[in-house]
C-alpha cells in the first residue's frame, strides 16, 4: 500500500478514538483507529486536520523498523500509525528508568524506528519502538510493542501495548545477538 500525504489523508475521531483517514495512491480509502481514546490525548488534532509530511516521515521511519522485525506490512502499518499518534498526540510519560535494568555492557547505537528491548527489575521484558532517540531531557521515548510490561506487581504498576515509556539510554537493549547475523535473542 502506497500512501502520499497529499492524497486526502486526515486525522479524525471515530467511536471515541483518534483515527486516521488514509487514501492510497490508487484511490482506495481506509479508516484506521488508533489505540488512543480522545480523553487520553494531550494534544488533540482538529478533526480532518491534514496528515502532513512530518507525519509521513515519522510513519516511514517507524514502518521500516517494524517491517524489519515483523515482515508483515499490515502489522507494520497499524503499529506505525499508532506510533505516530503516540509521538505527536499523547502526554509525554514521566521518566521511569528506576524500574528498568541499566545494561552492563557498551551502549549500542539506535535510531528512530528501531525495535529495542527493556528489562524491568521485576523480571519482565518488553519490546519497544524508538519514537525519539533523545528528548529535551536526554531520555529516550519509546512505544511499547508487547502486550504488557509489568514494573511492580504489588503496586499494580506497568505498561500496556501502545503506551509511551521514557527511560535513560543505558536501559535500552538490542534485540539482536550480534551486529551481522541478525538473530533474535530472547530474555
Amino acid at each position: 500500500m502506497v500512501i502520499s500525504p497529499q492524497n486526502d489523508c486526515t486525522w479524525t475521531y471515530h467511536d471515541g478514538k483518534l483515527s486516521i483517514n488514509l487514501t492510497t495512491d490508487e484511490g482506495k480509502s481506509y479508516l484506521f483507529k488508533t489505540r488512543y481514546n480522545i480523553e487520553d490525548l494531550f494534544v488533540r488534532p482538529d478533526s480532518n486536520s491534514q496528515f502532513c509530511i512530518e507525519d509521513a516521515n515519522l510513519l516511514t521511519d517507524y514502518q521500516d523498523g517494524l517491517y524489519e522485525i515483523l515482515k508483515n506490512e499490515s502489522f507494520a502499518l497499524d503499529l506505525g500509525l499508532n506510533a505516530v499518534a503516540c509521538e505527536k498526540f499523547t502526554r509525554p510519560a514521566a521518566p521511569t528508568s528506576r524500574y528498568f535494568l541499566a545494561l552492563d555492557r557498551p551502549a549500542f547505537e539506535f535510531a528512530r524506528g528501531d525495535v529495542v528491548i527493556l528489562y524491568s527489575k521485576a523480571g519482565t521484558a518488553g519490546y519497544c519502538l524508538v519514537l525519539e532517540e533523545r528528548d529535551a531531557d536526554g531520555m529516550v521515548r519509546l512505544m511499547l510493542l508487547s502486550e504488557e510490561l509489568i514494573l511492580d506487581k504489588e503496586q499494580n504498576r506497568g505498561y500496556q501495548i501502545g503506551m509511551m515509556i521514557r527511560v535513560c539510554p543505558q536501559c535500552i537493549g538490542d534485540i539482536y545477538t550480534g551486529t551481522n547475523d541478525r538473530r533474535v535473542r530472547y530474555a
